[in-house]
């Protein structure tokens, strides 16, 4: 859905984009859907991150949906940290700090944290405690509203970089999700996963597994659809999600169905756009659970799908997802795989995303409503 183009204001200033490992592609045609010619992306300096020059608002830059944090780089060509105290250079960081701050109500920054090499040391703390005193803030030393990093600088002529995160939270963390729940989706992945459906106005979509509803509520911000349809076998999820698209503004435009995935009582050839985050056989069911489930979901799926209608599910058990769908060949195609790299807890799990078509020509009578 293309927007209308930005026109390109002010200088231009470089950005570092933070995103989960694989969605980069997802990210860049955000950007470049979004900016056009406001917008140059610069490269991949290393997986989950994009280098960006940007020349407008800075509110629609944390409007990105794919992404999951921004932050403004400033590049000082000075031998030491130690340097960064000094008048000009200080004075800099400050006013982009200021430009950060300003798009929030008053005090909604109230702690600064500062990392790096060596960020125990006496410059360091001398940085962190100009900042905190020029902004009326606390210093932590995890999480933090206001997040600034220093590193060398990338280029053979050495410097300094200074990064500093424009939003009080990481944009992945969704102002909507008012009730969460363990093992709950990471809603940038969900948004990537809700563009590779095609959205469009005249989409009936259906989400199996709904949990606290993430993939509906990024789907409804994406734009408006005939139809949006959430099931779960948990009504504490289904409370969960209504509460979430409540906060969303999203609760008029979806219904929440409490049924199994494997028997809906929906009926058949009825939506052309079909999501789930499949249990993964951590947090929720097991390898065992999941080898029966599977194949008994994607068959149901295929028996309420239109021809030719989209699939997109996630999983780490991806064995189990190719096992399951050899048994359903007849009924979806594989169209396209995306391995993902994502932060779960103190380390990273690595779920794909799975994209089918359903198969024309094909039938199939499942144990749901006919």
């Amino acid at each position: 859905m293309r927007q209308k183009r930005e026109e390109p204001v002010g200088d231009w200033q470089n950005f570092e984009v933070e995103v989960v490992e694989g969605l980069e592609v997802f990210a860049e045609a955000e950007i470049r859907e979004k900016f056009d010619g406001a917008a140059r992306i610069l490269g991949r300096p290393r997986p989950g991150r994009i280098d960006l020059a940007y020349r407008g608002a800075l509110a629609r830059l944390n409007a990105l949906r794919t992404v999951t944090a921004m932050y403004s780089v400033l590049d000082f060509a000075v031998p030491r940290p130690k340097a960064l105290l000094g008048q000009q250079q200080f004075d800099r960081i400050a006013v982009a700090v200021a430009a950060n701050i300003a798009l929030y109500p008053l005090r909604t920054f109230t702690t600064v944290r500062v990392s790096g090499a060596g960020a125990d040391s006496p410059v360091f703390t001398r940085l962190k405690t100009a900042i905190a005193e020029r902004f009326r803030l606390e210093v932590v030393e995890s999480l933090g509203d206001l997040l600034i990093a220093v590193r060398p600088a990338a280029s053979p002529s050495g410097g300094w970089q200074v990064l500093i995160r424009t939003t009080p939270r990481p944009l992945s963390a969704r102002a909507w999700r008012v009730c969460d729940m363990p093992g709950a989706l990471n809603a940038t992945v969900a948004s990537a996963m809700d563009r590779l459906a095609r959205p469009r106005p005249s989409s009936r979509f259906l989400n199996l597994a709904c949990g606290s509803g993430t993939l509906l509520a990024e789907r409804l911000q994406l734009g408006p659809v005939r139809i949006a349809i959430g099931v779960d076998n948990d009504r504490a999820a289904l409370a969960c999600a209504a509460a979430n698209l409540a906060a969303s503004g999203s609760a008029n435009q979806a219904f929440l169905l409490h049924a199994d995935a494997t028997r809906l009582p929906l009926p058949a050839a009825t939506f052309d756009t079909i999501v789930v985050d499949l249990p993964y056989g951590m947090l929720h069911g097991t390898r065992q659970e999941n080898e029966t489930f599977y194949p008994a979901l994607l068959a149901e799926a295929a028996r309420v799908a239109t021809r030719g209608a989209l699939f997109v599910g996630i999983t780490t058990s991806k064995r189990v997802f190719d096992a399951a769908l050899a048994t359903v060949q007849a009924l979806w195609t594989p169209r396209q795989t995306y391995p993902l790299k994502v932060p779960f807890r103190n380390g990273y799990i690595y779920p794909a995303i799975f994209v089918l078509e359903r198969v024309a020509g094909s039938e199939h009578s499942g144990p749901g409503t006919r």
